[in-house]
């Protein structure tokens, strides 16, 4: 993905037997078996750079990315403190990564707070690349592509006053900077987020001076 090679490293892909005699519970509870347990999903290389990671991921079917529930983070701290943790929600940014280390040990996380965006720790993967999977993930998780708490940019009228409100809170910023700003809570796409920009821009809905945008209009 986006320059990295991902492989699967967890004992679900590697150690399909002894998986099942775990299960079977055949097998001691030890600390090797708990580090075996809780072994991260995939090993990430970024060849470019020379870096190795391993990465645990969790899927979270919530509706508020600031009270999500995420367990077995003290086995991770114990066995696995350098991984990173990805958590896909569907809803605020959908995918959020952090350094196991970084966590506090507890049962709920403010993934706007707590975490970081995925792009901000893995910054060869584009937002749009992440975007193309919303639809993929909303299907999985019983959401409704049409619905606005997911997919704001689903509804033009909602999402046209939602940049326009952007704008005027940010005024004078760049397009790449409103884009940061609008993504941080937010999963949209550079593309559709500059085609409506540019619409707004012939619209006269927002003024563009300098590559800076501006909204006078209340």
């Amino acid at each position: 993905m986006s320059g990295y090679m991902v492989f699967p490293y967890g004992f679900e892909s590697a150690f399909s037997y002894i998986k099942i005699q775990l299960h079977k519970e055949r097998i001691k509870d030890t600390r090797t078996v708990r580090r075996v347990r809780s072994s991260p999903d995939l090993l990430v290389y970024d060849a470019n750079k020379g870096r190795v990671w391993l990465v645990e991921v969790k899927s979270r079917n919530f509706d508020d990315e600031t009270r999500v529930i995420i367990d077995k983070i003290e086995w991770y701290h114990r066995y696995w403190k350098d991984a990173i943790l990805v958590t896909i929600i569907p809803h605020g940014h959908w995918f959020y990564a952090q350094y196991v280390w970084k966590l506090e040990v507890k049962n709920e996380y403010n993934l706007r707070k707590e975490f970081e965006r995925l792009e901000d720790l893995f910054p060869d993967i584009e937002t749009d690349t992440l975007y193309h999977f919303k639809p993929t993930i909303a299907e999985k998780m019983g959401r409704s592509i049409d619905n606005t708490h997911y997919f704001p940019e689903s509804d033009e009228k909602f999402f046209v006053s939602e940049l326009c409100r952007l704008v005027k809170n940010n005024k004078g910023n760049t397009k790449d900077q409103l884009f940061d700003i609008l993504n941080r809570d937010n999963l949209v796409s550079m593309k559709l987020f500059t085609d409506y920009l540019e619409k707004l821009v012939e619209e006269r809905e927002i003024n563009e001076t300098k590559n800076r945008f501006y909204r006078w209009k209340s």
